[in-house]
């Protein structure tokens, strides 16, 4: 089967998961798709302005003049770092999860030519899956079936690693893949990567236009 990223241009945004300086995942879906990356992930970072990063991600994702309109794929990892509201998945404030993230999603889809991808990342390990976080009042799971419905209801495809890659709380609690309670080592980077690229190698590159001559 060919690879239709080879040679492509890769943005990916998010936070320290996909990050230079802590995104081990990266790396490995670079090297298996043939891609060049523009690593834009912010440590501690986030799309809401009550989160951990004060909304640098969102900031850093509506920055129309970073190169973007270049890229081939676009990836928007999220789920760590957010605030307390998450707002309900058609919002479109400025405040809320939901609000900032539809923004940023229909932004980079109005101003750029790339195929956007979210990638919904895996939460801390130190609770398990029905642990409810307490400023939000809804466990992590529900807080990605969310992610997943906002990303759904703009069309953007979803490379869902909270719940699919096998990276769960009662594997990782015991930390072979990881550095702490979220950061991954070489080897967890390496199973999420294999994961993240089965995902991605068959959505397709977003064409701009045809092949054949019309009339």
């Amino acid at each position: 089967m060919s690879n239709q990223w080879k040679g492509k241009l890769w943005y990916a945004y998010g936070t320290s998961m996909t990050s230079i300086q802590q995104g081990k995942f990266v790396p490995v879906v670079e090297k298996l798709s043939g891609m060049t990356v523009v690593n834009k992930g912010i440590p501690g970072g986030c799309l809401t302005p009550d989160g951990y990063g004060k909304g640098n991600v969102k900031a850093a994702v509506l920055d129309p003049d970073d190169g973007k309109k270049d890229a081939d794929l676009i990836t928007l990892e999220v789920l760590p770092n957010e605030g307390a509201k998450v707002g309900d998945i058609y919002d479109t404030d400025d405040e809320s999860f939901c609000g900032c993230f539809n923004r940023c999603l229909r932004f980079l889809q109005e101003n750029t030519k790339a195929q956007i991808v979210v990638i919904i990342m895996i939460g801390g390990n130190e609770n398990p899956p029905g642990y409810k976080i307490e400023s939000r009042g809804i466990p992590q799971f529900e807080f990605s079936e969310i992610i997943k419905k906002v990303a759904r209801s703009n069309g953007v495809p979803v490379i869902d690693v909270f719940g699919e890659s096998g990276l769960g709380y009662a594997r990782v609690k015991n930390r072979d893949y990881q550095l702490d309670n979220i950061h991954l080592n070489d080897l967890g980077g390496l199973n999420m990567g294999k994961f993240v690229w089965s995902k991605l190698k068959d959505i397709p590159v977003w064409e701009t236009k045809t092949d054949s001559k019309e009339g």
